[in-house]
């Protein structure tokens, strides 16, 4: 594998701590799924929310970086973009369903959040795609002669 740009090895951090977040929030548990007092674990999107504001900050920087570096790698910029907009997809349904956790129920329509996830979801497809593409290239540069 080449050496790549500290903002990618950044970027891939800030992937598996958003991924770790989506998985928390949509992968299927029995601790969630059945409401056993002591068992049932509550999705807290008030933390997510925080955790992926934070994600999305760390990189935008990231991204900045990337954009001011010379000879950044083909398609680091469009990935962690894509990365970028998917984060603050999924961190717009934490703050609607932290908000509606407040208090008031029909502050999120499920409507609105059918819809929220369908686009969420379609970002999610475009990262991983470029995230392949982005993984091809590099793949593709090790095994380049040097010189």
């Amino acid at each position: 594998m080449p050496d790549l740009p500290e903002e990618l090895i950044r970027t891939n951090t800030i992937l598996r701590e958003y991924v770790a977040i989506h998985d928390a929030i949509f992968k299927f548990s029995w601790r969630k799924a059945l409401p056993i007092p002591g068992l049932f674990k509550a999705t807290d999107f008030g933390v997510h929310f925080r955790d992926l504001d934070r994600l999305a900050a760390k990189l935008a920087a990231t991204s900045s970086a990337l954009k001011t570096e010379s000879g950044s790698l083909e398609g680091s910029l469009q990935y962690t973009a894509a990365l970028l907009e998917t984060i603050q997809a999924l961190r717009e349904i934490c703050r609607r369903f932290y908000e509606k956790s407040q208090g008031d129920l029909s502050k999120y329509p499920m409507a609105e959040y059918n819809a929220n996830l369908k686009a969420y979801e379609g970002l999610m497809n475009k990262c991983q795609e470029l995230g392949v593409a982005l993984n091809r290239h590099i793949q593709g540069d090790s095994t380049q002669p040097e010189g």
